[in-house]
């Protein structure tokens, strides 16, 4: 289970991290919006950065959202299980749904990062903000996942076996 606690140390952590870039977005919001409003000269780049920003967030704070349980989960069928039964209904979720998307998400998130690194692709805006670094987040993101989605099974493990929730 070392292991396990040392993936959920880099998810906590990787959330907590890329949660400062909210600071940086509103920053540059409230900045774009004050320059147009009394200057009357935006910043031209600030929305295709408002958006990558916010991507790069979205998609790195998943895992840690992942690990606080704050994901989206059916809980129609779910809530009228035993403990025992809710894990095995996860187990099977994780194995079915979740893994084989993250997979994809490696795979064809790699194949768009790549292209896009080949072609150096920009935003079509006024200003051409380069996004394949942003584009390169999309199969690192379907890694952690993954990885974080085995801490997950670990735990749902030890609770269907002894039929208490893992702290």
């Amino acid at each position: 289970m070392k292991v396990f606690r040392a993936i959920d140390g880099f998810s906590r952590a990787l959330g907590k991290t890329v949660a400062w870039i909210m600071l940086g977005l509103t920053l540059l919001s409230v900045t774009d919006v004050m320059l147009r409003k009394f200057a009357s000269s935006p910043i031209p780049w600030a929305f295709d950065v408002s958006v990558q920003l916010f991507a790069v967030h979205f998609m790195l704070a998943t895992p840690f959202a992942l690990l606080a349980g704050e994901h989206v989960r059916v809980t129609l069928f779910r809530d009228g299980l035993t403990v025992r039964g809710q894990a095995a209904l996860e187990i099977v979720s994780y194995l079915v749904f979740f893994m084989p998307m993250c997979v994809v998400l490696i795979i064809y998130g790699a194949d768009f990062a790549e292209r896009a690194w080949t072609y150096g692709e920009s935003s079509p805006g006024v200003v051409a903000v380069p996004i394949y670094y942003v584009k390169t987040v999309i199969p690192l993101t379907g890694a952690v996942l993954v990885l974080q989605g085995l801490s997950e099974l670990a735990r749902l493990v030890v609770q269907y076996r002894t039929g208490v929730k893992p702290a």
